[in-house]
Parts: C-alpha cells; sequence; structure tokens
C-alpha cells in the first residue's frame, strides 16, 4: 500500500524508487554530518554540521520488488542491516533487491553519507475504524498546534499525512498514538521540549508513525507503566539533545520492531531528580534497529536517580551505525543497576570520518569562543576512553550527576553479541570505588568479525582497579 505525500512536500531528489514498479515518494530529513556537540542551553546547532538523509514508506504483506536509481555513481552498496543478507544487484547507477518481510533498511551508496532510509510496515487496517479515534488526521498537512492527552483519547495519523504537532499527555491513562503518517517538529524551537511527552500515563500505546525533526528529547516517558511502543520510526534527530526513546523512572515498558536514527543517546533508561525516583523495571527492547550519530546507541544512564535499575532486555538488535559507544552503563547517581541482559545483538560499523571534536566525544565542549584552538582528530578509537567503544561501563560523578551517592553494577549478561565491521572495537568498565564497583559479567558467544572471544584480551577489554571482580567467558 502506497501513500501520497501532502502537496508541497519537498521531495528528495537523490533516489527515485519503485516497488514492484510503482514509483515511492521519497521525503528528506536533515540529520547530523558531523559527531560534535555542546551543551549550550538555547544554542542551536549550526546547519554546515548537518545533511539531508532520505526516506521513503510503504505497507506490504509479501514478497516486494525494489529498484532504487541514484543520482551519485555507484562504487559500492550496503544494506543495513547486515543480519537481513540483501544482496543487492546494481547495474550503472540503479540497484535492485527484493523484501521479504516488513522490516527497517539503510541503503548506504559509497559511503554512510546521505543514505537512503526505507520503512515497509505491515498492513494496517485500523484506519477504517478512524470514529474510533478521538483525532483522527488524513492525508494531507496539518497545524494544530501543540496536543494535549486526556484520560481515553487516542490519535490516528493516516499514511499521506504530516502533522506538525507536539504531543502532550500528563497523568493520562489509556492512550494510543497509532498510525503510518508523519508526525514533524521541525516549526518548533529547540528546547521546546518532547516531540511526545508523557509523564505519568499509564496503558499507553504508540504505534506504526514516523517522527521527524524533534527539537530534543523526541519520545520521554517519565514514570510511565504499561506502556507498549511499536514499529515507530525515529529519524531527522540533528538538534543537540535530540535523544530518540526516554524512559524515565518507568516500568513495564516494551520497545519492539522500531527504528531509532539520533544525534544523542538512541534508546535510554535514566533516572531525574524531578520525578517521583521510582524504579526503572521490567525494560524489553526488542527487534529494534538503531543508527547513533554521536552519543550511545543503547544507553543506562547518565541520569539515575532511583534505588535501582533492574530486569531489563536487549533482544534482537541491529546497531547498524555508532559513532562513541555501543552497548552503554554510565550511572552518575545512588542507583543500583543489576539483571540487565544483552542478547543476540548485532553490531556493526562505527562512523569514521576525520571529522573534529572538542577534547573528546564524551565532553562536549562548553565555550563556543575556544573551538578554534581544538585539534583535528580521529573520531573512532581517538584514545583508550572514547571513541569506537562496544560496551562502555563508567561509575563517576560528571555533569549529570544530582547526587553525592554512587551505586554499583553487577550481574549483567552479555549473550551472542556480534561484532561485523571493518573494525575491532574496544570496551572499558571503570568502577568508582571499592565498595561502588561492577562486578559479576558474564560474556556468552561473543563473536568480533567472525572470531568468538575467550578473554578479555581477546575482546580489547579495559578494567580499572574497580572492576572486573567476577568476569566469565563461555
Amino acid at each position: 500500500m502506497f501513500y501520497p505525500a501532502p502537496e508541497g512536500e519537498e521531495a528528495s531528489t537523490d533516489y527515485f524508487v519503485k516497488i514492484n514498479n510503482h514509483p515511492l515518494f521519497i521525503y528528506k530529513a536533515r540529520v547530523s554530518a558531523a559527531p560534535i556537540n555542546m551543551v549550550y542551553p538555547g544554542y542551536q546547532r549550526p546547519l554546515e554540521q548537518t545533511e539531508f538523509a532520505s526516506f521513503g514508506y510503504f505497507d506490504t504483506d509479501g514478497t516486494v520488488d525494489v529498484e532504487i536509481e541514484s543520482t551519485k555513481n555507484i562504487e559500492t552498496v550496503t544494506i543495513r542491516p547486515l543480519s537481513k543478507n540483501i544482496k543487492p544487484k546494481v547495474t550503472g547507477n540503479k540497484i535492485r533487491f527484493q523484501i521479504k518481510e516488513p522490516c527497517q533498511l539503510a541503503v548506504e551508496i559509497n559511503d554512510h553519507h546521505q543514505p537512503l532510509h526505507l520503512f515497509v510496515n505491515p498492513v494496517d487496517d485500523r484506519k477504517k475504524n478512524k470514529d474510533q479515534y478521538t483525532r483522527y488526521f488524513g492525508p494531507g498537512r496539518h497545524q494544530p498546534g501543540i496536543i494535549d492527552l486526556k484520560d481515553n483519547e487516542s490519535i490516528y495519523i493516516e499514511g499521506g499525512a504530516i502533522v506538525e504537532t507536539l504531543i502532550r499527555a500528563n497523568n493520562a491513562r489509556n492512550i494510543t498514538i497509532q498510525g503510518r503518517g508523519i508526525i514533524d517538529a521541525s516549526s518548533f524551537e529547540r528546547r521546546s521540549g518532547s516531540m511526545i511527552g508523557l509523564s505519568e500515563c499509564a496503558d499507553v500505546k504508540v504505534e506504526g508513525v514516523i517522527l521527524r525533526d524533534s527539537p530534543s528529547w523526541t519520545l520521554s516517558v517519565s514514570e510511565g507503566r504499561n506502556v507498549h511502543i511499536e514499529n515507530v520510526k525515529l529519524i531527522g534527530l540533528w538538534r543537540y539533545n535530540s535523544d530518540g526513546i526516554d524512559l524515565v523512572n518507568s516500568s513495564d515498558v516494551t520497545v519492539t520492531k522500531s527504528f531509532v536514527r539520533a544525534f544523542d543517546d538512541c534508546i535510554a533508561l535514566k533516572g531525574l531528580d524531578h520525578t517521583k525516583q521510582s524504579n526503572i523495571t521490567n525494560i524489553y527492547v526488542n527487534q529494534c534497529v538503531i543508527w547513533c550519530d554521536w552519543g550511545r546507541a543503547l544507553e543506562i544512564g547518565a541520569e539515575t536517580v532511583c534505588d535501582s535499575i533492574h530486569h531489563c532486555f536487549y533482544r534482537d538488535c541491529d546497531i547498524i551505525r555508532y559513532q562513541y559507544i555501543a552497548l552503554g552503563l554510565q550511572p552518575s547517581d545512588r542507583a543500583l543497576i543489576f539483571d540487565i541482559h544483552y542478547e543476540n545483538i548485532r553490531v556493526e560499523d562505527p562512523v569514521c570520518d576525520d571529522y573534529y571534536y572538542f577534547d573528546n566525544p564524551q565532553n562536549p565542549v562548553l565555550d563556543i569562543s575556544r573551538a578554534d584552538s581544538y585539534e583535528v582528530s580521529k573520531i573512532a578509537n581517538p584514545s583508550p576512553y572514547a571513541g569506537g567503544q562496544l560496551v562502555w561501563m563508567c561509575i563517576a560523578s560528571n555533569v549529570w550527576s544530582k547526587e553525592s551517592n554512587r551505586g554499583k553494577i553487577y550481574n549483567i549478561t552479555y549473550k551472542n553479541i556480534r561484532v561485523n565491521s571493518d573494525f575491532s572495537p574496544k570496551s572499558s568498565f571503570m568502577g568508582y570505588d571499592e565498595t561502588h564497583d561492577i562486578s559479576d559479567l558474564l560474556f556468552e558467544d561473543i563473536y568480533i568479525n567472525g572470531k568468538k572471544v575467550t578473554n578479555t584480551e581477546e575482546a580489547n577489554m579495559y578494567f580499572n582497579d574497580f572492576a572486573g571482580k567476577s568476569v566469565f567467558f563461555k
């Protein structure tokens, strides 16, 4: 099923795509071109640090033939996730391949810049029951302003619709945001708040929509209970602090079959001091595709204001691009972090451009006037503590800390983690002191570029004096 674009929407000129010989409209989304960050409230990111990616979407319940005509000369083609094992046929400037099931793909021509993202949805029949929704947006462009959802309210955004809005809900029950269309926040200023911001809400569903160009965090759930996020696509997150999905002091949350391309953290678990400081538990992140342009792909922290973060599962996910950290745990407050499981995680290539960053990518610049004094450095793996990290665990006080107390990390499992890249990543484990340490780590079936690693040396792991007690390989 195909959806016409709203009148006046500017199409990408980088790609021309046909699905089963039917032309597919290709949208544009501004994305990061350089992993440069800065802590500076209110400051807008310079456009020269960005570029445009392309994306298209459609629904299908069967195998489809894809033809892509690129306006760039084709030297190489990479279709990610690599786990899909899609081998395209290239003739001149045309690429052909088949898609056999709903998925989210990134097609890279020559390198990672200006890729084509394809969002292939299952067929959606829910729009036939549009009377069941409180707000229904049909094809076309809509500007409803900020939407506040109350108990039992719902939104449906049909394919072919672009809704320029921010969505809020506070202490609401049984709310739904569904559809195939695009929610766009490009007209909202930075620091306008989350694109979808849900506070103290329960029994929530967010399904199917595309979120483009968030002014800050994109989809945030604070003190949420029983939240289901499925087949949501986040793209165009180029601004400072443009996290993807943030689960804050929440429990019983599932994020599944979704795509996140974010400049900052992609999917993050956080504890903030201005909430009820509830524990974070029963979090399930499944079958997601992640592209991280600067921060951390799958992250716990840095804000960890709660007693514990535990019983959290990341399963069957593809990290197709990352720059700094693929799997991060960095508590900077009191939380105990334990019973965390990473299973069947596939990690691909980091971004390796010769862009400059300020000091190192963990420490964004504080004073823009000093920018010219920093040296140009290679982004991937510039030092033992920055860039191209597979796993990063660090208990420390930092700029995000709200408490004087530190926590611990223990009982963490990594099972069937496979790195498929020309690059061999490091991993770093740094406890805070003897009582705030890192221990009880299990690494089972860890493969780096086809080779199973059986010890810390083979895995290129660094441990400080307060980490590494009870580390096991299987």
